[in-house]
């Protein structure tokens, strides 16, 4: 489905799955404080449902709620919100030294992220993964000579550290003109009023996964204005095919 596919109209019939606080409100995966007895900001009316801790449902859409509602079998969630924080790798992906990785945690890489930030279009951002006790560091080279790399940053590193080519990855400036110009534009559109309907951005893979409860038509201009290329559409309520 294109992104255009992704808008609800007034009427639209849709479906959107989360728990059901009292009053028949159903809350989107949002982020919220962790407080009792609080209602979720981001939420629909769906008159009739029972509270519940997940419920999916189908229905037609009026802003703010649903009407003509069918309950059906629950499947949590999977939009509308952050996948998972991206995990390091569970090994590194370089092989061990001849004398293995050297236990410990070195936090010291202040020289190696400061080498990097001043070649930002040659790394990516460094990252630190696990081997048993051993912190490694890991630096991605996305363009230039790796092997050059390397022995510049061995020469000023002397902790567990994995230096590996990833061509055509993202890189620290790459991801800097990312955050400076779509970034700020979808910031400019959470202006804190909710009016959006946009609760969450975030940076993934080059482009900015944008979090709403719906896509209406005026959102989608707005977006379609900053360039769709840069973003991933990411709705809690989706339009179905009857």
């Amino acid at each position: 489905m294109g992104p255009s596919g992704l808008i609800v109209r007034e009427g639209d019939l849709v479906e959107a799955s989360g728990p059901v606080e009292a009053g028949s409100r159903m809350c989107s995966p949002a982020p919220d404080p962790l407080l009792f007895d609080t209602p979720c900001r981001w939420g629909i009316q769906v008159p009739g449902v029972e509270p519940t801790p997940g419920a999916t449902v189908r229905g037609r859409w009026h802003p703010g709620r649903l009407s003509d509602i069918q309950r059906m079998p629950y499947s949590p969630p999977s939009t509308g919100r952050l996948g998972d924080p991206d995990m390091p790798p569970d090994t590194p992906p370089c092989p061990a030294p001849a004398g293995g990785w050297r236990d410990g945690e070195d936090w010291s890489d202040e020289p190696v992220r400061d080498y990097v930030r001043a070649h930002a279009e040659q790394f990516a951002e460094p990252f630190a993964t696990h081997v048993g006790n051993a912190r490694v560091l890991v630096v991605e080279v996305v363009s230039g000579d790796v092997d050059q790399a390397r022995a510049a940053l061995r020469a000023m590193y002397t902790g567990n550290l994995c230096v590996v080519g990833v061509p055509g990855g993202h890189s620290i400036a790459a991801e800097d003109r990312l955050q400076a110009t779509t970034g700020e534009a979808i910031g400019a559109l959470m202006d804190g009023t909710g009016q959006s309907g946009i609760y969450l951005a975030g940076s993934e893979n080059g482009r900015m996964r944008v979090m709403m409860v719906q896509l209406t038509e005026p959102l989608y201009d707005k977006l379609a204005a900053i360039g769709l290329d840069h973003l991933i559409l990411d709705p809690w309520i989706r339009p179905v095919t009857p």
